[in-house]
């Protein structure tokens, strides 16, 4: 079972950009040195209070100084709104310079955070430039010269540079929060990432089951496919700790989002925009604590968090998780004791 780190960097009022930033370095630190298996960074534009990351590649960049084991990547580069020749270069660049660490994940993003406004791109072929922009970037990392003649991309005899280390470089993932999206990824063989926060756990499990036969029915090998669960997880020594610790930090999340999300309905309706059809499977409703504790999160003792994980896998088939302890405001000294606990209490369990 894998184990990596998730962040959105989210910037609550009255905080400090450059603190979190340096909280993270030591994150990743801690991490590295603990053993988790990666360190993914969100991309999210246009929101200043939701994430910092409007740039993670260069965030990326001055952790793989920092690291030496962690595998590091952004989750998700937001395709739609790039050139796929220009990620390949940066994403090819990280595993330079972190001695070939480098992870590539792409999705849609959050839809409501008028990036898609912000950069000219179209909600409603989103799937469409994602199959065809990752054919690209798959092409740039491996094809001495590269041209390519698509529906939204044309490239002529180019040499992009410089080719990754890892060859062949490592497989896709697909991160989405739809079925659509789901059938995307098993008919493209790519990995895939659901995300736990912001789906009913029902839906998870059916989203796994459709990725699976999925794969399966488009000739494509399961076990050679990987899925991965976005889940916020925090621990203390006890239950009633954890949750003390974290429920406002955690819940800052969730408000941020819901408010981001209603400021894009109404900010459309004043422009007299109908909503994109993603915007129906998004994140962003209102919730109570108790209902993230207990579908949204795994949050408790060693023993309770090892149990919810290792449910979540047998539900899924999942063997990989995203673990997001700094969600929201969650304080930096909280997050650096639930990362200690979980690599010495809770990861030896997952195996077992």
């Amino acid at each position: 079972m894998k184990v990596s780190l998730f962040t959105e960097i989210q910037c609550p009022d009255g905080s400090v950009s450059t603190d979190r930033l340096n909280e993270l370095i030591e994150q990743a630190e801690i991490g590295d040195r603990l053993g988790f298996h990666g360190l993914w960074l969100a991309e999210i534009h246009c929101q200043p209070r939701f994430s910092l990351l409007s740039a993670p590649y260069v965030v990326l960049g001055a952790l793989a100084q920092r690291t030496r084991r962690l595998r590091l990547g952004v989750a998700v580069n937001t395709l739609p709104v790039h050139h796929p020749v220009q990620l390949a270069e940066q994403a090819a660049m990280l595993d330079l310079l972190s001695g070939g660490r480098m992870e590539f994940a792409a999705g849609g993003g959050h839809p409501h955070s008028r990036v898609y406004e912000c950069f000219g791109a179209d909600h409603s072929v989103t799937h469409e430039i994602l199959a065809e922009g990752l054919d690209v970037i798959r092409r740039a990392w491996t094809e001495p010269t590269l041209s390519f003649e698509g529906r939204f991309f044309r490239i002529p005899e180019v040499v992009v540079h410089p080719k990754p280390i890892q060859q062949p470089p490592p497989p896709f993932y697909l991160a989405t929060s739809s079925m659509a999206g789901v059938e995307l990824g098993a008919r493209l063989a790519a990995n895939l990432m659901l995300p736990v926060h912001t789906r009913a756990p029902e839906q998870v499990t059916e989203f796994a089951r459709a990725y699976w036969d999925g794969l399966k029915r488009h000739g494509h090998s399961v076990a050679r496919r990987e899925l991965a669960l976005l889940v916020p997880v925090h621990i203390a020594e006890t239950a009633n700790e954890a949750e003390r610790r974290c429920e406002a930090g955690v819940m800052s999340y969730f408000e941020t989002i819901a408010a981001v999300r209603r400021d894009y309905v109404e900010w459309l309706a004043r422009r007299g925009v109908p909503p994109p059809a993603r915007l129906a499977t998004a994140a962003g409703q209102q919730m109570t604590f108790e209902v993230v504790r207990a579908r949204h999160a795994v949050i408790g003792d060693a023993r309770s968090v090892a149990a919810g994980l290792k449910k979540l896998a047998a539900a899924t088939g999942a063997r990989h998780f995203l673990a997001w302890f700094n969600i929201g405001s969650v304080p930096h000294r909280w997050v650096k004791d639930a990362m200690e606990r979980f690599a010495g209490e809770v990861m030896s369990e997952l195996d077992g």
